[in-house]
């Protein structure tokens, strides 16, 4: 009992349950909430629940207001029945405040973002992390980071110490920019070969100065107006006709694997055999390709990888290639080459690898410049009109300019260049969290070397023996199901291209449970299982649509839903006690009174 306390303890108890304490503490709160909306404003939603809602002194905060209610109410004692609706608003806000701690602590936010077609179980978090692989063996290790978004805290000097096997690693990050501009510029000189041609488009009043590279997946290749400027190099004379319009011989049925070995460094062409898992040597080379799979139409089913049909609708072919440095999976598609550097899937083989079917007759897109790289070196030009129509241009040289006769364009070759680099350099813009990149500094022994990441990119430091890679990405966590998406749709208001709303197909899978489900999940419809909450956030859109839910997992909601109810049943309670108090009482009739 209170009187049974010492003096101190009871002072203390009456201090902290104190109405002054309490309208302190509300206004330190509501304080906090309306900077932290201004602060959600500028650096967005996972640096304010980093920053305060999920901060140790801001939950502090709302500990400090429960044990006051909570002393409030003991104070109160000895209780009554007319103190049942205060003390069950106490206790009511009391259980929601206590549920908003728990769901700060241990509560998940995070997003899955799933092409058409795939599963996804990995979600992505708020929070970024460093990730450092060694290859052999493979190990890595993930290192959570906290970086402040404030102008002069750009350069953090965080450290890390990184052990790897039998390897002593250091690791600082020196620079942080939270709303970086990445300037890339392409130079002429560089120590491997990498061809490049640099041209100027010019129409009416506009011009632009372009660089395009051959080898790089991203860069080979740029849509400017109507026209398609494509550098390419087709890997032998037989597809360089192709592309040119030359009489070729017919190809394979099933088309060709090219293989651009690193050593020696040359191109071996392979046609997809009738029949698989034979190995195939490839001659002069230590390396083996065995084809899996081939696909007349591809496409991914619940069953896995089909063909619909026979139609060479969407060719692909799966192999093996395997050499001294271990053995890689291949996945190539004839009309969508673009595919394998999209997903980034890693090889151990450092091989170039490409996949051509007669379905797809080298062909170029309509309105496009071609300048095609010959095995020989030399460069020649095809121009393609709206209908396919084709103009050849002939030996490509600087300083010619080549007007296209069917758009009107004029096409400059200003420079090409065998032996290219691409420099990058990074500056902050604001303080705004809008695309984040660091720098780091990696020392192992004597051996120093240092890179810029941006968010979700990677980079191979030379260090010691053997390299390490460096990646800086969100944070993932393996959520204990998976989800399928079957279908997204975007729903558009009549006549506009405004969406009116999202609504995604998706395929549960619980192997724990051994439990399938199918729903639906639209803007006001979410998807609940197992304390998950999956909610229709966005898209992606692109030639797969690609959906993202946010999914949110708060273990003190049932908490805050009950301090709700109970507060609700305070207020009920309030107005009943008082409707009872406030009703006339009849009135006693005296002994021997007559009417």
């Amino acid at each position: 009992m209170c009187y049974h306390l010492p003096t101190f303890m009871k002072r203390l108890t009456r201090f902290f349950g104190s109405l002054r304490i309490a309208v302190t503490l509300l206004l330190a709160i509501a304080a906090v909430l309306a900077w932290a909306t201004i602060y959600e404003t500028r650096f967005g939603t996972a640096a304010v629940q980093r920053v305060v809602y999920r901060a140790w002194w801001f939950q502090s905060l709302l500990a400090f207001l429960a044990a006051n209610l909570a002393m409030a109410a003991w104070l109160r004692r000895p209780w009554r029945r007319r103190h049942l609706p205060f003390l069950l608003a106490h206790l009511g806000i009391i259980c929601i405040l206590v549920g908003g701690i728990i769901g700060g602590r241990f509560g998940i936010d995070g997003q899955l973002l799933i092409p058409e077609g795939e599963s996804e179980k990995t979600m992505r978090l708020p929070s970024n992390v460093l990730v450092v692989h060694q290859p052999n063996p493979g190990t890595h290790h993930v290192l959570p980071t906290e970086f402040d978004t404030r102008a002069w805290a750009h350069e953090p000097h965080a450290l890390y110490r990184v052990p790897l096997d039998g390897r002593d690693l250091t690791l600082v990050v020196d620079r942080y920019y939270p709303d970086a501009l990445i300037e890339e510029q392409v130079v002429a000189g560089g120590g491997e070969e990498a061809p490049a041609v640099r041209l100027t488009v010019r129409h009416a009043e506009q011009s632009e100065t372009l660089w395009l590279l051959a080898r790089d997946p991203e860069r080979f290749g740029v849509r400017w107006g109507d026209a398609h400027l494509l550098f390419l190099e087709p890997q032998t004379q037989a597809q360089a006709d192709q592309l040119l319009g030359r009489d070729a011989p017919a190809a394979p049925s099933r088309g060709v694997v090219t293989i651009r070995l690193p050593a020696p460094s040359r191109a071996v062409e392979v046609p997809v055999p009738e029949r698989m898992g034979e190995p195939v040597k490839l001659s002069g080379t230590p390396y083996t390709v065995i084809f899996k799979d081939y696909f007349a139409d591809f496409a991914l089913t619940d069953q896995g990888p089909r063909s619909r049909s026979e139609q060479p609708n969407n060719p692909a072919v799966a192999f093996l290639l395997s050499g001294p440095e271990g053995t890689d999976t291949h996945l190539l598609f004839a009309f969508h080459p673009e595919i394998a550097s999209m997903h980034g899937w890693s090889k151990t083989i450092p091989a170039e690898v490409s996949y051509s079917h007669p379905a797809g007759g080298g062909s170029l897109p309509p309105n496009a410049l071609g300048i095609l790289r010959l095995p020989s070196g030399e460069l020649e030009g095809v121009m393609t009109g709206p209908a396919g129509e084709r103009k050849r241009l002939g030996a490509v040289r600087a300083g010619e300019r080549y007007p296209h006769p069917w758009l009107g364009y004029e096409i400059e070759v200003v420079e090409i260049a065998t032996h290219t680099q691409i420099v990058t350099s990074f500056s902050n813009r604001s303080s705004d969290v809008r695309r984040e990149a660091i720098h780091v500094t990696a020392q192992e022994g004597g051996d120093t070397a240092q890179a810029w990441l941006a968010l979700h990119g990677s980079a191979q430091l030379p260090l010691g023996k053997e390299p390490i890679t460096v990646e800086y990405r969100p944070e993932q966590r393996d959520l204990p199901m998976s989800i399928k998406l079957l279908d997204f749709r975007k729903i558009e208001y009549p006549g506009s291209q405004m969406a009116a709303g999202f609504e995604s197909d998706v395929q549960l899978s619980d192997p724990e449970r051994g439990l399938m489900l199918m729903r639906k999940i639209s803007m006001n419809n979410p998807l609940r299982y197992r304390g998950y909450s999956f909610y229709q956030s966005s898209f992606i859109p692109g030639a797969v649509e690609t959906t993202v839910l946010s999914v949110r997992n708060d273990p003190g909601t049932p908490l805050v839903y009950a301090g709700f109810l109970v507060v609700i049943g305070g207020v009920v309670s309030l107005f009943t006690m008082r409707n009872r108090q406030a009703a006339p009482r009849p009135r006693r009739r005296r002994a021997g009174a007559t009417t």
